[in-house]
């Protein structure tokens, strides 16, 4: 079966102009499916925290950070927390011809943002938008290939594997030991153990800590009272120190230095 009988195609293909912006808040332009593009796009994220969901993995989409989508390459953007703005740039394929044909996340470069922030494209391009325009997409075949570090969360794709993640995102602020997730399964430690890896490629408690930190991002994003400390023990942490340690791991800095990252 072909990819466009199965999913659904976003129109957003301009008949004016091989290539065009839509910005604004992103929740006005979320699916709750997957949907796909005739056009490739590149998403960046101004304020606010979302996540970018695949057919088989999920990732947060912070401030700052710009994610290449090729055309027909199924996704969809759910948004976490407080609102979410964004800008999106969509080319036609003939206009940025890449023989990337995956979604890529990316740190742009000072250089690469400034000349995305100008570009302006309406009915008419003016020519210092096209300028901009010419010298990002030269730009960007370098940079695109500079992938952001940050681990993705994966998605199972067997369903009892599904059992164990809800059950994970349903407990995760508590302290969780491998012998409850037989109750959930019914089936022995071992045998829940590797099914789970063979099929997300990562353990059981390597999950729970990447849904931790995850669901810590999403706090410290928010303008609320909580300390850090708060908001490390709310996602089940018993130590502040195991908490600076995954985050570190995870985002490359401190809760601190992502938390005022954030408020720029």
């Amino acid at each position: 079966m072909d990819i466009k009988d199965k999913f659904v195609e976003l129109a957003v293909k301009s008949e004016l102009n091989p290539a065009f912006i839509l910005e604004g808040a992103l929740k006005e332009y979320s699916t709750e499916a997957l949907h796909y593009h005739s056009c490739h796009q590149f998403l960046k994220i101004t304020t606010g925290i979302t996540l970018l969901v695949e057919e088989n993995k999920k990732q947060p989409l912070f401030s700052n950070m710009t994610a290449f989508i090729p055309a027909s390459i199924l996704h969809r953007s759910t948004v976490m927390g407080g609102k979410v703005n964004y800008k999106s740039l969509y080319l036609d394929e003939n206009l940025f011809n890449t023989e990337v044909n995956e979604i890529v996340i990316f740190d742009m470069s000072t250089l690469g943002v400034a000349l995305f922030d100008r570009i302006d494209i309406s009915q008419k391009i003016d020519s210092i938008s096209s300028k901009c325009l010419d010298l990002f997409l030269e730009l960007i075949e370098e940079e695109i290939h500079l992938k952001s570090n940050l681990t993705r969360i994966p998605i199972p794709e067997n369903h009892e594997n599904k059992k164990i993640t809800d059950y994970i995102e349903s407990n995760f602020d508590k302290k969780l030991t491998l012998s409850e997730f037989t109750d959930v399964l019914h089936y022995s430690e071992r045998h829940i153990s590797r099914i789970f890896k063979e099929d997300l490629k990562i353990s059981i408690f390597e999950y729970l800590k990447l849904y931790r930190i995850f669901k810590a991002s999403l706090k410290l994003c928010e303008n609320s009272s909580e300390t850090i400390t708060d908001i490390a023990f709310s996602c089940g942490y018993e130590s502040l120190s195991s908490f600076y340690k995954d985050f570190r791991e995870i985002f490359s800095l401190t809760p601190k230095v992502f938390k005022q990252n954030m408020k720029r």
